[in-house]
């Protein structure tokens, strides 16, 4: 399969993943083991969507879904 292809679907995953369940934080383990990324690319998605501000990283390294349906507990 093609780098580029399994980048949009992992990043395509974790996106659907956050907004089909609201509420949902995910460790770099588990986000990399639902997206079907290596380690490093899935951090570089994971970045993107913090920097598209999609995400937020917490001070323990949990990501979160930024917005109205976010809770941070």
């Amino acid at each position: 399969m093609d780098a580029t292809p399994r980048v949009i679907d992992g990043l395509q995953r974790l996106k659907g993943i956050f907004l089909e369940m609201p509420g949902t934080k995910l460790s770099m383990a588990d986000a990399t083991r639902l997206s079907g990324l290596e380690r490093p690319m899935c951090r570089i998605v994971l970045q993107a969507l913090e920097d598209s501000h999609f995400l937020r990283r917490r001070h323990d390294g949990i990501f979160m879904r930024l917005g109205p349906d976010a809770v941070d507990r």
